[in-house]
């Protein structure tokens, strides 16, 4: 496979992966998977950042790794949130 071909295999997966990591945080019985979705979405994220990085690929120019990253933040960010609301004190 060409760097060019898993850059963009890995751009639309990071946006997958982290529209689904998003979707888990609506109920709380699935915030395990949106933790495990989430942790994928930062490694197929930063694998797309990096090609873009090292191949300056100027087709794009705000590769879609960025959006798969900020998408994958936000089930820990919530339960970041959660968790810090919730305790005791």
């Amino acid at each position: 496979m060409s760097p060019r071909s898993i850059y963009v295999i890995s751009g639309y997966l990071s946006l997958i992966i982290g529209v689904l990591a998003t979707l888990c945080i609506f109920k709380m019985a699935l915030m395990y998977y949106g933790i495990a979705l989430a942790i994928m979405g930062f490694l197929v994220s930063g694998i797309n950042i990096f090609l873009n990085a090292k191949h300056e690929f100027e087709a794009e120019k705000f590769p879609k790794g960025y959006l798969g990253m900020f998408l994958s933040s936000l089930p820990v960010i919530f339960l970041m949130l959660i968790i810090f609301k919730f305790r005791p004190s």
